[in-house]
């Protein structure tokens, strides 16, 4: 691929990796996928335990930044990443399963990275 303008504007704009690193609450994202999911090398974590993980993680930064920081609840953040406008974690059902569970995508591994 050759890097010309356009096509790293292209990337910049499209691109999950460059999105998440772009992102108001990139530092927040990028060290809980990493806890959670690259460090362990962990894959499809069911929505109940990964909405408590991230709920452990919201109220010690609250702690640490005040009460008004990250202001929405772990189910609404994680719903927010999975969206395609982010593309940084894939939400689905697994088979034999009604909870959905949630996977890091190739994009954000390679934010992380």
């Amino acid at each position: 691929m050759e890097l010309d303008f356009a096509t790293v504007e292209g990337l910049r704009r499209n691109h999950p990796a460059w999105r998440l690193l772009q992102a108001e609450h990139a530092s927040l994202v990028v060290s809980f996928l990493d806890r959670v999911y690259r460090k362990p090398n962990a894959r499809g974590i069911e929505q109940a335990r990964l909405v408590s993980l991230l709920e452990d993680e919201l109220f010690r930064l609250r702690e640490l930044l005040g009460e008004e920081a990250f202001p929405r609840s772990a189910s609404d953040y994680l719903d927010d990443w999975a969206q395609d406008q982010k593309g940084w974690l894939r939400k689905y059902y697994p088979p034999s399963s009604d909870e959905p569970h949630f996977d890091l995508t190739p994009g954000a591994e390679k934010a992380i990275a």
